[in-house]
Protein backbone atom coordinates (compact mmCIF):
# COMPACT_ATOMS: atom_id res chain seq x y z
CA UNK A 1 0.00 0.00 0.00
CA UNK A 2 1.02 3.49 -1.02
CA UNK A 3 -0.04 6.42 1.31
CA UNK A 4 0.51 10.16 0.34
CA UNK A 5 -0.70 13.61 1.12
CA UNK A 6 -2.25 15.45 -2.05
CA UNK A 7 -3.33 18.72 -2.15
CA UNK A 8 -6.29 19.58 -4.77
CA UNK A 9 -7.88 22.65 -6.17
CA UNK A 10 -6.33 26.37 -5.96
CA UNK A 11 -8.81 28.50 -5.36
CA UNK A 12 -10.18 26.36 -2.37
CA UNK A 13 -7.23 24.15 -1.93
CA UNK A 14 -7.88 21.11 0.61
CA UNK A 15 -5.63 18.27 2.28
CA UNK A 16 -6.39 14.87 0.67
CA UNK A 17 -4.87 11.67 2.50
CA UNK A 18 -4.48 9.37 -0.70
CA UNK A 19 -4.49 5.46 0.21
CA UNK A 20 -3.40 3.05 -2.91
CA UNK A 21 -3.83 -0.75 -2.26
CA UNK A 22 -0.23 -2.34 -3.92
CA UNK A 23 -0.79 -4.61 -6.84
CA UNK A 24 -0.95 -8.33 -6.37
CA UNK A 25 2.22 -10.03 -7.71
CA UNK A 26 0.47 -13.02 -9.54
CA UNK A 27 -1.51 -10.66 -11.64
CA UNK A 28 1.34 -9.20 -13.60
CA UNK A 29 -0.32 -5.93 -13.75
CA UNK A 30 -1.77 -2.83 -11.24
CA UNK A 31 -5.08 -3.06 -12.16
CA UNK A 32 -7.51 0.19 -11.94
CA UNK A 33 -9.23 0.55 -8.65
CA UNK A 34 -12.91 1.37 -7.18
CA UNK A 35 -12.32 4.87 -5.89
CA UNK A 36 -13.80 5.63 -2.18
CA UNK A 37 -13.94 9.06 -1.31
CA UNK A 38 -14.19 9.26 2.45
CA UNK A 39 -15.65 12.24 4.63
CA UNK A 40 -15.26 11.42 8.73
CA UNK A 41 -17.41 12.73 11.03
CA UNK A 42 -16.73 14.96 13.87
CA UNK A 43 -19.54 17.40 14.15
CA UNK A 44 -17.35 20.06 11.84
CA UNK A 45 -15.57 20.00 14.73
CA UNK A 46 -12.62 17.92 13.99
CA UNK A 47 -12.49 14.15 12.06
CA UNK A 48 -12.89 11.34 13.65
CA UNK A 49 -10.24 8.71 14.01
CA UNK A 50 -13.10 5.94 14.17
CA UNK A 51 -14.32 6.62 11.15
CA UNK A 52 -11.16 7.84 9.27
CA UNK A 53 -8.32 5.47 8.96
CA UNK A 54 -9.90 2.27 9.97
CA UNK A 55 -12.53 3.02 7.55
CA UNK A 56 -10.33 3.48 4.63
CA UNK A 57 -8.68 0.37 5.68
CA UNK A 58 -12.07 -1.75 5.13
CA UNK A 59 -12.41 -0.70 2.19
CA UNK A 60 -8.57 -0.85 1.16
CA UNK A 61 -8.48 -4.75 2.01
CA UNK A 62 -11.87 -5.08 -0.91
CA UNK A 63 -9.40 -3.50 -3.69
CA UNK A 64 -10.30 0.21 -3.67
CA UNK A 65 -8.20 2.78 -3.44
CA UNK A 66 -9.57 5.42 -0.77
CA UNK A 67 -8.91 9.31 -0.65
CA UNK A 68 -9.73 11.04 2.74
CA UNK A 69 -10.66 14.54 2.49
CA UNK A 70 -9.68 17.18 5.26
CA UNK A 71 -12.54 19.63 4.74
CA UNK A 72 -13.08 22.83 6.14
CA UNK A 73 -13.99 22.52 9.90
CA UNK A 74 -15.80 24.54 12.27
CA UNK A 75 -12.53 26.36 13.51
CA UNK A 76 -12.12 28.74 10.22
CA UNK A 77 -15.59 29.52 9.56
CA UNK A 78 -18.29 29.28 7.84
CA UNK A 79 -17.85 25.78 7.18
CA UNK A 80 -20.45 26.07 4.33
CA UNK A 81 -20.02 26.71 0.67
CA UNK A 82 -16.23 26.01 1.25
CA UNK A 83 -16.00 22.52 2.47
CA UNK A 84 -18.68 21.57 -0.50
CA UNK A 85 -16.17 23.72 -3.08
CA UNK A 86 -13.40 21.79 -1.61
CA UNK A 87 -15.05 18.28 -1.82
CA UNK A 88 -16.14 19.50 -5.45
CA UNK A 89 -12.02 19.99 -6.23
CA UNK A 90 -11.39 16.39 -5.28
CA UNK A 91 -14.23 14.82 -7.09
CA UNK A 92 -12.52 16.70 -10.33
CA UNK A 93 -8.99 15.74 -9.40
CA UNK A 94 -9.77 12.34 -9.27
CA UNK A 95 -11.60 12.31 -12.69
CA UNK A 96 -9.13 14.65 -14.39
CA UNK A 97 -6.26 12.16 -13.18
CA UNK A 98 -8.05 8.64 -12.95
CA UNK A 99 -4.83 7.33 -15.09
CA UNK A 100 -2.14 8.66 -12.87
CA UNK A 101 -4.24 7.67 -9.41
CA UNK A 102 -4.84 4.28 -11.24
CA UNK A 103 -8.45 4.86 -10.63
CA UNK A 104 -11.52 4.18 -12.87
CA UNK A 105 -13.40 7.08 -12.56
CA UNK A 106 -16.48 5.49 -13.47
CA UNK A 107 -16.58 3.84 -10.06
CA UNK A 108 -16.38 6.50 -7.20
CA UNK A 109 -18.30 6.12 -4.18
CA UNK A 110 -18.77 9.13 -1.62
CA UNK A 111 -19.06 8.11 1.67
CA UNK A 112 -20.38 10.01 4.43
CA UNK A 113 -20.54 10.12 8.28
CA UNK A 114 -22.54 11.85 10.71
CA UNK A 115 -21.80 15.55 9.68
CA UNK A 116 -19.26 14.31 7.11
CA UNK A 117 -22.55 12.83 5.65
CA UNK A 118 -24.22 15.79 5.52
CA UNK A 119 -21.12 17.63 3.09
CA UNK A 120 -21.78 14.40 1.00
CA UNK A 121 -25.63 14.32 1.04
CA UNK A 122 -25.15 18.17 -0.03
CA UNK A 123 -22.83 16.81 -2.25
CA UNK A 124 -24.91 14.41 -3.80
CA UNK A 125 -27.68 17.18 -4.00
CA UNK A 126 -25.49 19.98 -5.99
CA UNK A 127 -23.03 18.39 -7.80
CA UNK A 128 -24.11 19.77 -11.17
CA UNK A 129 -24.07 23.72 -9.82
CA UNK A 130 -20.70 23.79 -9.01
CA UNK A 131 -18.81 23.41 -11.89
CA UNK A 132 -18.31 27.23 -12.56
CA UNK A 133 -17.05 27.65 -8.91
CA UNK A 134 -14.40 25.01 -9.45
CA UNK A 135 -13.76 25.52 -13.07
CA UNK A 136 -14.85 21.76 -13.97
CA UNK A 137 -17.08 20.29 -16.53
CA UNK A 138 -20.01 18.64 -14.85
CA UNK A 139 -19.03 15.36 -16.13
CA UNK A 140 -16.11 15.32 -13.78
CA UNK A 141 -17.93 16.04 -11.03
CA UNK A 142 -20.03 12.97 -10.72
CA UNK A 143 -19.96 10.45 -8.49
CA UNK A 144 -21.75 7.14 -8.89
CA UNK A 145 -22.61 6.12 -5.81
CA UNK A 146 -23.27 7.62 -2.15
CA UNK A 147 -22.83 5.83 1.42
CA UNK A 148 -24.30 7.99 4.12
CA UNK A 149 -24.13 6.56 7.82
CA UNK A 150 -25.91 7.75 10.72
CA UNK A 151 -25.82 11.63 8.87
CA UNK A 152 -27.16 15.08 9.37
CA UNK A 153 -29.20 15.67 6.93
CA UNK A 154 -31.08 18.92 8.13
CA UNK A 155 -29.41 21.44 9.92
CA UNK A 156 -33.44 21.94 11.44
CA UNK A 157 -33.51 18.43 12.11
CA UNK A 158 -32.07 18.24 15.72
CA UNK A 159 -28.44 18.94 15.27
CA UNK A 160 -26.50 20.89 15.84
CA UNK A 161 -28.74 22.61 19.15
CA UNK A 162 -27.93 26.08 19.12
CA UNK A 163 -27.78 29.52 16.52
CA UNK A 164 -23.68 29.60 17.87
CA UNK A 165 -23.12 26.52 15.98
CA UNK A 166 -25.54 27.30 12.85
CA UNK A 167 -23.66 30.16 12.23
CA UNK A 168 -20.24 28.58 12.37
CA UNK A 169 -21.33 25.92 9.76
CA UNK A 170 -23.53 28.16 7.60
CA UNK A 171 -23.29 31.85 8.16
CA UNK A 172 -25.84 33.12 5.84
CA UNK A 173 -25.62 30.42 3.18
CA UNK A 174 -28.98 29.11 2.98
CA UNK A 175 -28.42 25.64 0.77
CA UNK A 176 -27.71 23.74 4.11
CA UNK A 177 -30.99 21.33 3.93
CA UNK A 178 -30.50 18.42 2.14
CA UNK A 179 -33.82 16.74 1.70
CA UNK A 180 -35.26 19.80 0.47
CA UNK A 181 -32.34 19.36 -2.27
CA UNK A 182 -32.37 16.22 -3.92
CA UNK A 183 -32.84 15.88 -7.70
CA UNK A 184 -33.18 12.87 -10.03
CA UNK A 185 -29.61 13.37 -10.79
CA UNK A 186 -28.40 12.04 -7.27
CA UNK A 187 -26.10 9.36 -7.41
CA UNK A 188 -28.15 5.84 -6.10
CA UNK A 189 -27.74 5.64 -2.26
CA UNK A 190 -27.00 3.11 0.67
CA UNK A 191 -27.91 4.99 3.78
CA UNK A 192 -28.17 3.42 7.63
CA UNK A 193 -28.93 4.85 11.05
CA UNK A 194 -30.22 3.75 14.05
CA UNK A 195 -33.85 4.73 16.10
CA UNK A 196 -31.65 5.50 19.27
CA UNK A 197 -29.32 7.68 18.04
CA UNK A 198 -29.19 10.18 20.71
CA UNK A 199 -27.41 13.26 18.87
CA UNK A 200 -28.68 13.19 15.24
CA UNK A 201 -32.78 11.84 15.61
CA UNK A 202 -33.40 8.76 12.64
CA UNK A 203 -35.48 11.31 11.26
CA UNK A 204 -32.40 12.88 9.07
CA UNK A 205 -32.27 9.69 7.56
CA UNK A 206 -35.92 9.21 7.42
CA UNK A 207 -36.63 12.58 5.26
CA UNK A 208 -33.76 11.82 3.27
CA UNK A 209 -34.47 8.79 1.91
CA UNK A 210 -38.27 9.96 0.89
CA UNK A 211 -36.64 12.81 -0.63
CA UNK A 212 -35.15 10.23 -2.80
CA UNK A 213 -37.90 8.42 -3.57
CA UNK A 214 -40.07 11.15 -4.48
CA UNK A 215 -37.27 11.70 -7.27
CA UNK A 216 -37.01 7.97 -8.32
CA UNK A 217 -33.14 7.52 -7.22
CA UNK A 218 -32.41 4.14 -6.04
CA UNK A 219 -32.11 4.07 -2.45
CA UNK A 220 -31.80 1.19 -0.09
CA UNK A 221 -32.17 2.26 3.58
CA UNK A 222 -31.55 0.08 6.76
CA UNK A 223 -32.63 1.33 10.64
CA UNK A 224 -31.59 -0.43 13.18
CA UNK A 225 -33.45 -0.70 16.37
CA UNK A 226 -30.71 -0.02 18.86
CA UNK A 227 -27.27 1.85 18.87
CA UNK A 228 -25.78 4.83 19.80
CA UNK A 229 -24.71 7.83 17.49
CA UNK A 230 -21.61 7.15 16.17
CA UNK A 231 -21.34 3.82 15.79
CA UNK A 232 -18.51 3.09 12.83
CA UNK A 233 -17.83 -0.35 12.52
CA UNK A 234 -20.42 -1.45 15.68
CA UNK A 235 -17.51 -4.03 16.86
CA UNK A 236 -14.90 -4.02 19.55
CA UNK A 237 -12.00 -2.17 17.59
CA UNK A 238 -13.99 0.89 17.22
CA UNK A 239 -15.94 0.66 20.70
CA UNK A 240 -14.52 3.37 23.59
CA UNK A 241 -12.31 1.29 26.15
CA UNK A 242 -13.60 0.98 29.56
CA UNK A 243 -10.63 3.82 30.29
CA UNK A 244 -12.49 6.65 28.10
CA UNK A 245 -14.71 6.91 31.08
CA UNK A 246 -13.74 5.48 34.13
CA UNK A 247 -17.57 6.68 35.70
CA UNK A 248 -18.97 4.45 33.26
CA UNK A 249 -16.96 1.44 32.44
CA UNK A 250 -20.10 -0.46 30.39
CA UNK A 251 -19.99 2.95 28.07
CA UNK A 252 -17.81 1.26 25.69
CA UNK A 253 -20.26 -1.35 25.60
CA UNK A 254 -22.99 0.19 23.65
CA UNK A 255 -20.97 0.99 20.38
CA UNK A 256 -20.81 -3.03 20.04
CA UNK A 257 -23.88 -4.11 18.02
CA UNK A 258 -23.53 -7.31 16.16
CA UNK A 259 -26.70 -6.68 14.15
CA UNK A 260 -25.46 -2.97 13.29
CA UNK A 261 -21.81 -4.70 12.32
CA UNK A 262 -23.55 -6.25 9.47
CA UNK A 263 -24.16 -2.76 7.68
CA UNK A 264 -20.67 -3.08 6.19
CA UNK A 265 -20.86 -6.39 4.35
CA UNK A 266 -24.49 -5.46 3.21
CA UNK A 267 -23.16 -2.30 2.01
CA UNK A 268 -20.01 -4.21 -0.13
CA UNK A 269 -23.16 -6.22 -1.21
CA UNK A 270 -25.04 -3.92 -2.83
CA UNK A 271 -21.79 -2.03 -4.06
CA UNK A 272 -20.93 -5.21 -6.38
CA UNK A 273 -24.18 -5.76 -7.23
CA UNK A 274 -24.51 -2.25 -8.58
CA UNK A 275 -21.00 -1.78 -10.07
CA UNK A 276 -21.06 -5.44 -10.95
CA UNK A 277 -17.74 -5.78 -9.48
CA UNK A 278 -16.78 -9.28 -10.08
CA UNK A 279 -17.18 -8.62 -14.20
CA UNK A 280 -15.08 -5.43 -13.30
CA UNK A 281 -11.97 -7.27 -11.49
CA UNK A 282 -12.01 -10.65 -14.06
CA UNK A 283 -11.89 -8.81 -16.86
CA UNK A 284 -9.12 -6.00 -16.54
Amino acid sequence: MKTRKLTCGTAYPVTVTYYQPAAIADFHNQPRRPLVILLPGGGYQFYSDRENEIMALQYLAQGFAVAVVAYRLRDDPPVLPTALYQLANVVGDFHRHAAAYGIDADKILLAGFSAGGHLAALYADLWPTLGSTVNADPDELTVSALMLAYPVIGLRLGWPTSEAELQEITANWSQHEADLLVTPQNPPTFIWATREDELVPVTNTQHYVAALREQHVPVTEIIYPHGPHGLSLARAVTAFPRSFDPRDLAFGEHFIQPDVAGWFPRHLNWLTARWNLTSFWLQQ
